[in-house]
């Protein structure tokens, strides 16, 4: 055999380490399976959109005008509800809205409206002496007031003007919105103005309602109504 020479024994050493080298490296870093990329992170779902909002309920038909009764007895009209009176947050004696309690009306002008409250298909009594105020103190009638539980509502400023329902509701005490009615709410409420024999339907501020002679106010809560009252008198 022929022998190799130092040098070329120091060759083969240095290529033989080189090798082994290679060898572990790439056993302890080689793109094996042992050790695998992680996954990427999941994308979170959408939140989901908001819910559509509920269809408004439909507006029921217009009633019709049920046949006239007589108030010249001045009888009251509906179930009893609400006491007599102002509440303690209506008129006491001050001017609300204008409106002065005068301790004599002068009489020269002076109008009837009626106002007719249901709930759910039952009237409710409007109430009396709401806008008089009699006690050890003060005696007086506001411009606007109800004598009895009739629902007609007498109109005596000292010169003709064009007072409002919601006149009468801040006398009385008592909240008047398109969606409460003297405290009554979470319904849905319509108003009805009845005039000349003609019913519509009133959708602005009820409290800009103007009281008229002989104008016929329904507020109809919750279960509509077939027909609203009609009442006469021979009064204005």
């Amino acid at each position: 055999m022929k022998k190799q020479k130092p040098a070329q024994k120091a060759t083969a050493a240095t290529l033989a380490c080189v090798a082994a080298l290679f060898a572990l490296a790439a056993s302890g870093c080689g793109g094996g399976d042992d050790n695998p990329a992680p996954a990427p992170a999941a994308t979170p779902a959408p939140a989901p959109g908001p819910a559509p909002a509920p269809a408004p309920a439909p507006t029921p038909p217009l009633p019709t005008i049920a046949a006239a009764v007589d108030l010249d007895d001045n009888h009251q009209v509906g179930v009893t509800f609400w006491p007599d009176g102002n509440t303690a947050t209506g008129g006491i004696g001050q001017a609300i809205q204008s409106i002065l309690c005068a301790p004599t009306l002068s009489g020269q002008f002076h109008i009837h409206s009626h106002l007719s409250i249901f709930v759910n298909g039952e009237q409710r009594a409007i109430p009396g002496h709401v806008g008089i105020v009699e006690n050890a103190t003060t005696d007086c009638h506001y411009y606007i007031h109800t004598h009895d539980r009739s629902g007609k509502i007498h109109i005596e400023p000292p010169v003709a003007t064009t007072n409002t329902l919601g006149q009468l509701f801040a006398i009385w005490g008592q909240p008047l919105t398109a969606t409460n009615v003297a405290g009554i709410d979470s319904m849905p409420i319509y108003f009805y103005v009845t005039e000349n024999n003609t019913v519509t339907q009133f959708t602005g501020d009820p409290a800009t309602i103007a009281l008229a002679s002989h104008r016929h106010i329904a507020i109809v809560i919750g279960t509509p109504i077939a027909q609203v009252p009609f009442f006469t008198w021979t009064a204005n």
